[in-house]
């Protein structure tokens, strides 16, 4: 007995297991804490989904001009994407399409809460409270594990300049002033904002962004740019279909038959205008005209020499016909702040909403290296919405705008010495320009 008592055998092993037990303990409620570790980060996707969804929502009430109406409110696209992310409230769960909130333990409950910030944001908050196990030990009895994500609607300066599908690009001298509306591209290109110029002034411009990538020569411009930004809409393409209809026989007047001056059309003269050198054939000549209206042309209209053009007019270029602009005219043009039914032919009645503020539609396309190009006078401006969907447009010489001029084509080049002046420009009147982005 006394050899037994003396006996050392086994006392490490007695002693790695007194030391097993509080090291079990602690692994255990590491496995805990892993636990909510997991049901955090599901919890912040959640959030952030919801967030997001419900910036979508407020961003389209902001400009209801670009989003379809949604007949849910902000708290319902909110809670829904939290839903699919198997975070919902209680008696949620068969709310909302795509769910997948399943039957939570007993004394597991969820929370979610979309609440707007300011008149610009929109913050999620997800909870989940639980039962604690092991850290009853540390005097928790539940743990709630939570969430927040905050999505801000962020609205660039609405671009007087949209280009479509082909890069937005600045070459030569140009200076660009536009200090309260901006310029977008929605080409994905590496070059959707290309700046070649070596004397380019772009300070005056407000923001300039692209659906794809900015390249510059080494001059330092794409630090102002915005890239990789998402594709502005654009506001005139329902005029497409029926303008790229439009026939001669749309046009019960036919031909206006005048060598003189364009007609315009109305309710006594529902014709267009022919364009050329043949009989009864208009075409601009080296003289002075005032134009008031909306003016149709079948044709390739050319506009130069010391032709001088002022008034306040609609020019629509039929399908076939084309648009030159060179040598230093003077036009003095600006857009009708409305548009009637009585001024355009029966088969464009349903699109005179959009034509307001119009000044040049011209749908035909170009094709290769082709361009619409338009130059000339310091004392030109053109006041309104040039639209060319199918068109690259330059724009070169010292060609400004007094007022506000706004471009929306396939593509736009600003080149030369052109001084393209937009400071009295507050904003696009159609194209807005935004984007949502998760700031928490």
């Amino acid at each position: 007995m006394h050899n037994m008592l003396r006996c050392r055998r086994g006392s490490a092993a007695f002693a790695t297991v007194v030391a097993l037990v509080p090291l079990i303990g602690f692994m255990a409620l590491g496995a805990e804490g892993g636990s909510w570790y997991v049901t955090k980060q599901r919890a912040q996707n959640a959030a952030d989904a919801a967030a997001y969804s419900g910036g979508l929502w407020l961003a389209c009430s902001l400009s209801p001009s670009i989003c379809p109406a949604d007949t849910q409110s902000m708290d319902y696209r909110g809670k829904q994407f939290a839903a699919q992310n198997a975070f919902c409230n209680a008696g949620d769960g068969t709310a909302y399409p795509g769910r997948r909130c399943t039957s939570l333990p007993s004394g597991t409950s969820q929370a979610v809460t979309i609440a707007a910030v300011g008149a610009d944001s929109v913050r999620a908050t997800v909870t989940q409270t639980q039962p604690a196990y092991l850290a009853k030990v540390l005097g928790l009895s539940t743990v709630t594990i939570g969430a927040t994500a905050t999505a801000q609607v962020k609205i660039l300066a609405n671009p007087c300049v949209l280009t479509l599908s082909d890069p937005l690009a600045f070459q030569g001298s140009t200076t660009v002033q536009a200090q309260k509306c901006g310029l977008s591209s929605n080409s994905t290109q590496s070059n959707s904002l290309n700046f070649t110029g070596n004397g380019l002034d772009v300070s005056k411009a407000g923001a300039i962004s692209g659906q794809g990538d900015c390249h510059d020569n080494g001059g330092g411009q794409c630090s102002k740019a915005i890239t990789f930004a998402p594709p502005v809409p654009d506001p005139l393409s329902g005029l497409n279909t029926l303008m790229s209809a439009l026939k001669t026989s749309s046009f019960t007047g036919s031909s206006c038959n005048t060598t003189a001056q364009p007609t315009a059309y109305d309710a006594t003269h529902k014709c267009y205008n022919d364009v050329g050198n043949g009989a009864n054939k208009f075409n601009f000549g080296n003289t002075t005209y005032n134009l008031n209206g909306v003016y149709f042309f079948n044709g390739n209209v050319t506009i130069g020499g010391s032709t001088v053009i002022t008034g306040t007019a609609t020019i629509i270029l039929m399908p076939g016909s084309s648009l030159t602009i060179n040598g230093n005219p003077i036009i003095k043009l600006t857009a009708l702040s409305t548009v009637t039914t009585a001024q355009v032919p029966a088969a464009l009645a349903s699109v005179v909403g959009l034509m307001s503020n119009l000044l040049i539609y011209d749908p035909e396309k170009t094709t290769g290296n082709q361009s619409v190009k338009i130059s000339g006078s310091s004392d030109s401006f053109f006041t309104g919405i040039t639209y060319l969907p199918n068109a690259d447009v330059v724009y070169q010489g010292s060609t400004v705008s007094a007022t506000c001029v706004e471009v929306i084509a396939k593509g736009v080049t600003l080149s030369g010495n052109s001084n393209f002046d937009n400071s009295g420009c507050a904003a696009s009147s159609k194209i807005v320009s935004q984007y949502v982005r998760l700031v928490q």
